[in-house]
């Protein structure tokens, strides 16, 4: 009788191991991870010109594991300066955060040169 009980604790066992993994492996796509931002054709003339443009915000809010993949697009016709990278027309940025924390960047989108990116 132990013999039938312990291959029932193990069944039972193995099967909660392969439904936590089944749960774990179905987690978010990369695509649901994604914030995403795209600066639109005009801003870099609007800037110039002296607008006020608020195509991104001041202070973007990510969740590990949940939205944790920043991307910004950069659809003008001239390049955007975020943090140390240089996004030319047409291209991407994509950084994902693997740490909880506050992230100060330089970006030239911004009046006061400034993007903080927050992670929870």
């Amino acid at each position: 009788m132990t013999t039938r009980m312990a291959r029932r604790a193990a069944g039972v066992a193995l099967l909660i191991a392969a439904l936590a993994g089944a749960w774990w492996w179905r987690g978010p796509s990369e695509a649901q991870r994604q914030a995403l931002f795209s600066i639109p054709p005009g801003t870099a003339a609007r800037l110039a010109a002296g607008e006020t443009v608020e195509v991104l915000p001041s202070t973007i809010n990510l969740t590990l594991n949940q939205r944790d993949i920043l991307v910004i697009r950069n659809d003008d016709s001239a390049p955007v300066q975020i943090g140390p990278f240089t996004i030319d027309p047409g291209q991407r940025f994509s950084q994902r955060y693997y740490n909880r924390g506050t992230y100060e960047l330089m970006c030239t989108i911004h009046a006061d040169q400034r993007l903080r990116v927050v992670v929870e």
